[in-house]
This record gives structure tokens, sequence and C-alpha cells, in this order.
């Protein structure tokens, strides 16, 4: 824990970049987070998220009384120094309760039933270009794999095509973030994919 006594008779004016906790107080719940003098109030509307869950656009910052709305302000403009107590109102996103990140969770667990065919068939490749498997029979079995994996391809397609069909509203910044999170997880199940595709071609040469 920061002491937040040995801060209390700075002035939050001339603190500037100099960094220095506050106290987020929201219901019975308390956050200690790390600020700025010249941070914005809408900078701070973010570190209030990522502690709370509470979207921006939900928020309502109330310091001394006082209801802060300029998100172009600076904290210090706003007299918030070190040690200082700001409380904050507002509902705390849930995802049970949002249609989008329901579907983007429904989308996720596609993807995981696609990478689990995808891991299936990897180790029937590797054991062709091991000589697991004899030559005779390499090349039908190489024709069923690349069908399987180019099925696999359209899937993670198809499930890049309904993320990016989602729209979001202003506050749905988790949302967003489980959605990028998502994407870039399709994308590198996607180069691996690609990656057995290739092994599979050059072993088609060989036994085709």
């Amino acid at each position: 824990m920061w002491l937040f006594g040995r801060f209390m008779k700075s002035n939050p004016a001339k603190m500037g970049d100099q960094e220095y906790p506050i106290l987020l107080c929201h219901g019975p719940n308390k956050y200690e987070v790390v600020v700025w003098g010249a941070m914005t109030l809408g900078e701070l509307t973010l570190k209030i998220e990522a502690a709370t869950h509470i979207p921006p656009p939900s928020q309502k910052i109330i310091f001394k009384g006082r209801n802060l709305t300029d998100c172009n302000v600076t904290l210090a403009s706003y007299g918030i120094g070190p040690g200082s107590k700001v409380m904050v109102l507002g509902k705390r996103f849930d995802p049970e309760e949002d249609a989008n990140y329901q579907a983007i969770v429904q989308i996720e667990q596609s993807c995981s039933r696609v990478e689990k065919t995808l891991c299936d068939i990897i180790p029937q490749v590797d054991g062709i270009s091991g000589g697991y498997l004899e030559s005779r029979l390499c090349g039908e079995a190489l024709c069923k794999l690349r069908k399987q994996l180019l099925g696999v391809n359209e899937e993670f397609m198809r499930l890049l095509e309904q993320l990016d069909g989602i729209s979001f509203e202003e506050n749905q910044t988790l949302a967003r973030q489980k959605r990028k999170s998502v994407v870039k997880r399709i994308q590198q199940s996607m180069e691996k994919s690609d990656q057995v595709h290739e092994n599979i071609n050059q072993l088609r040469l060989k036994y085709t």
C-alpha cells in the first residue's frame, strides 16, 4: 500500500507528470490507482474502468461534492492530488447481461471446436511426414486431410465475418477488447493452418 500521509501537503497543481496514488470509492469497494497531475479526467475514466469495470459513459465522478464532467480538464486543475478520495457512481459492466459479449463468447466456443479439428489433423500430417504410413496410402490420406483443412479455414473465415458484423455501443469497451482477443486467436490459428496446408502440399508432391 502507498503511504498517503506523506503526500497530503503536496500541491496537485505542481505535480505535473509526477505519479502519485489516489483512492477510488465505489460503494463499499475502494481501489488505489496511480495518476499524475497532468492526467485528464478522460484518462482517469479509463483507469476507473480498469479498476471497477464501469464503462466511462456510465461513470459519475464526484470529488469534494462536485460532479466532474469535463474530460479535457486535468486532475491538477480539479484539485485532485496525492491521497485524494474520489467517489465513483455507476453500474459495473456485466458480461452476462451484454448481448454482444455473449455473442463473442459463443464465437469463441466455436473457435475452440475448429481448433480441435486442426489439432487432430496436425499429428496425422506429421505421421505421414515421418514415414509412419505406407507410401501407397499416403496420397489418399493427404487428399482427405487437405479437404478437412480447407473446411477448417472456411470455418475460421466464417467466424471472423461474424465478429466483424458485431456493432458496439459507445460504452462496450470490454466487449470490444474481447472481440479483439478472439480475432487475434483466430488469426494465429489460421497461420498455423496455413503452415499445415503448405506441409500437405509438399507431401503431395512426394506421394502423388
